[in-house]
């Protein structure tokens, strides 16, 4: 058993022992040959065993999750000589429900003690009067900030250390679900007393929310709705108790296994994420995913999820044959064992799109992979009151073209492929009602549907990518990337915004959100890959990185009658489809 903090015991009244610092390792043979069992026996004298992964079918090599100290991490690299593959199995976090960014905190104007904490009581109110439960409020000072959550009763108690009323410089109060959020600087706290605020109702939109236009999806066939593509939420469970969300039928626990237990939502995190791609739509209001004849597939986490959970996350993916794999979580290093599934989803055909992290640093893993879409966040000025926390977001934002705007919280670097709605989105939240959300694993979400959209309706899949393989995988990158509409900085954009209407073949030569760019891709991305090689540290040096970069795309021309339903009947082949499979056989015209 490895040694804990909790377990150190003094050894005499003046010496006491350190405690031993342990960590949560992943451990998998370097080669093939070695069973879970034999690779257990291995293990057991070095660490607590928390439990071994054996692929549950899927090839690949077992794995061995192990809490043990540092030390002993340390010298079992040095006995095994390589032969095995030993790395932390970080913590995961979520990429949605984005606080203030730390830009908003102003600079600390004294560094003296200002008297005793200032405790003050908040309390959350409806505009009819009614207790907001559950929602969560930030007091920030210019020293330090305080985050609770209401009560029943609408009420947070909060304490800030060397702060009095006067330096407090802002509250944010956002609602878990029905109503809008609210930021107000420099608000007027009293300390010892209840401090009360009122929060907007929610109204839901009529038609189509402003992300839904901005991509176009307003712009495509009816009939384009995801059918037969197979889509997997890897993120904190889907509420199936939300009438829009009733219908979904399939998911698993990462570490229970066949239990119903993805079907609730706890953190609330995973539900809007499904509801982007798969909500029923209502005709009394404008939420609906938009892939809703997809079939969704819930791959639960737990709040306390680590790469080793993805990694049985992906097996899933492999085992029931999903086209699209939507990750609403990552880290910030990145994993050996992790890139090997996910590499080995991309043989089978597995297109995986990831939220690139709300830290507004660089991209998180697994969305920097190159074998992986990064998807960062973007807002539309007006989609929000004035009030309001996104509001806040965009005041610290950079500004894009067509009234968009990239908010502080969006990682970005070399490696972000895209970016989507992810600020002011109204969505569906657990148990049954809606929420206004930001993240970037809600931008996710929108281009997983359409990459649904795309994989049921585009030509391409129905012929020379139908094969679920790696070139499947990176052709439908490849589409999403060059019918995207540019807005602004690659390294905060990727490239672009996913266009819907172009990607299904709706053409419009018209790109009205298009901006020039100063600066060639290929020179940004070798420059942020020089920052990238900053090491982390001693503690890290052991630990291998896997690559960075953006998504690995096919080199092909895009087909010029890409839907599907569009080509003539009767096996008569258009020009066009025969200049598209010309080109696809690499040969040109006029040979």
């Amino acid at each position: 058993m490895a040694t804990s903090p909790d377990d150190a015991r003094p050894t005499s009244s003046d010496n006491r022992r350190k405690p031993v610092r342990s960590t949560q390792y992943m451990i998998a043979p370097a080669g093939a040959g070695i069973s879970a069992q034999t690779l257990a026996e291995q293990l057991n004298q070095f660490g607590n065993i928390l439990w071994t992964h054996d692929q549950r079918g899927v090839s690949g090599p077992p794995i061995a999750v192990v809490r043990m100290p540092d030390e002993a991490a340390a010298a079992l690299r040095r006995s095994t000589a390589g032969s095995l593959i030993i790395e932390p199995d970080s913590h995961l976090r979520a990429a949605s429900f984005a606080g203030p960014a730390s830009s908003f905190i102003p600079a600390a104007t004294t560094m003296t003690a200002l008297g005793p904490d200032f405790k003050v009581t908040i309390r959350v109110l409806s505009e009819a009067g009614g207790p907001v439960e559950q929602a969560t409020v930030q007091l920030v000072g210019e020293q330090a900030s305080a985050q609770g959550r209401t009560d029943r009763d609408g009420n947070v108690d909060l304490t800030l250390r060397d702060e009095v009323p006067e330096t407090i410089a802002a509250i944010f109060v956002s609602a878990r679900s029905g109503h809008w959020g609210l930021w107000q600087q420099r608000p007027n706290i009293e300390a010892d007393a209840v401090n009360t605020f009122t929060l907007k109702p929610l109204q839901l939109p009529g038609g189509l929310d402003w992300g839904g236009e901005a991509m176009r999806f307003d712009q495509i066939p009816d009939h384009c709705r995801g059918a037969d593509v197979k889509i997997a939420l890897i993120d904190s469970g889907v509420a199936t108790s939300h009438k829009l969300l009733a219908d979904i039928e399939h998911g698993i626990d990462a570490r229970r296994g066949e239990d119903r237990s993805w079907s609730k939502d706890v953190t609330g995190h995973g539900t809007p994420c499904a509801s982007i791609i798969n909500a029923a739509a209502q005709a009394d209001h404008g939420i609906r995913g938009y892939a809703p004849d997809s079939e969704l597939h819930v791959c639960k986490l737990p709040q306390d999820a680590h790469c080793s959970d993805l990694i049985a996350a992906l097996d899933d993916c492999l085992q029931n044959g999903i086209d699209v794999a939507c990750v609403g979580v990552g880290c910030e290093h990145g994993s050996v064992l992790v890139e090997q599934h996910i590499a080995m989803a991309k043989q089978q055909g597995v297109s995986i799109v990831a939220a690139a992290g709300n830290s507004g640093e660089r991209i998180l893993f697994p969305a920097c992979s190159p074998h992986v879409l990064a998807v960062g966040a973007v807002g539309r000025m007006g989609s929000f009151a004035e009030d309001s926390p996104q509001a806040a977001q965009a005041a610290a934002a950079t500004a894009a073209a067509g009234g968009l705007f990239v908010p502080p919280f969006s990682c970005r670097g070399s490696e972000l492929d895209l970016c989507a709605p992810g600020v002011a989105v109204i969505a569906c939240q657990s148990p049954d009602g809606y929420a206004v959300c930001d993240g970037t694993s809600l931008a996710a979400a929108h281009v997983a549907a359409l990459a649904a959209l795309i994989l049921a309706d585009h030509a391409d899949f129905k012929g020379s990518f139908i094969a679920k393989d790696a070139h499947r995988v990176e052709r439908l990158f490849q589409i999403l990337k060059e019918t995207a509409q540019p807005i602004g900085h690659p390294w905060q954009t990727g490239a672009g915004l996913p266009d819907a209407a172009r990607a299904l073949g709706v053409w419009s030569d018209q790109r009205p959100l298009a901006m020039p760019l100063n600066a060639g891709l290929r020179e940004m991305r070798s420059a942020i890959r020089q920052l990238d090689r900053i090491p982390f540290g001693a503690s890290q040096a052991m630990i291998f990185e896997p690559p960075r970069g953006p998504a690995n795309v096919t080199r092909l021309p895009l087909n010029p009658a890409p839907l599907a339903f569009q080509a003539a009947g009767g096996g008569t082949a258009t020009v066009h489809e025969l200049r598209a499979a010309m080109a696809l056989a690499g040969l040109a015209e006029g040979r």
